[in-house]
């Protein structure tokens, strides 16, 4: 039920929303507040259709997902989902698939997490990702194959 298509620049204003609804909570917890223009500027300066694709279940959009692939790691930049997608399995199975892929490159997959977001760094636990540093107000977590 799960696939993914390229994201292009239509998609910016909804994956905007979506990483607004999927994370606003914790960015106020970490920053006090939602700044509208300044997470909007960034949002739309740091959006790179290359790396994006939107995630859907049964031909609804459902999330976005960017990963940045390099020689030496698998990078997972985004992966946000609608609340109404969320706690479905969708995460897990594309989490796995990443894993799968960094372990037959023979490469770690990383990521960044805020610290505030227990939630988000429990799930990432569960699926065999450590914390294996801390940079201002987020944990790098990261999964050796």
């Amino acid at each position: 039920m799960i696939s993914l298509r390229p994201a292009t620049a239509t998609d910016l204003e909804w994956a905007y929303q979506v990483k607004k609804q999927a994370l606003g909570e914790y960015v106020v917890m970490t920053w006090g507040a939602w700044y509208e223009k300044i997470q909007h500027t960034f949002f739309t300066e740091t959006f790179r259709e290359l790396d994006s694709q939107v995630i859907c279940w049964a031909n609804e959009p459902a999330g976005l997902l960017r990963v940045e692939r390099k020689k030496d790691e698998i990078f997972l930049s985004e992966l946000y989902l609608l609340p109404l997608f969320q706690n479905l399995g969708i995460g897990s199975q594309l989490l796995e698939s990443l894993k799968t892929e960094a372990h037959s490159r023979g490469i770690p997959l990383k990521l960044t997490v805020l610290q505030v977001n227990e939630p988000a760094r429990r799930f990432y636990e569960r699926h065999g990702l450590v914390c294996s540093a801390e940079i201002e107000n987020h944990f790098v977590m990261t999964y050796h194959g």
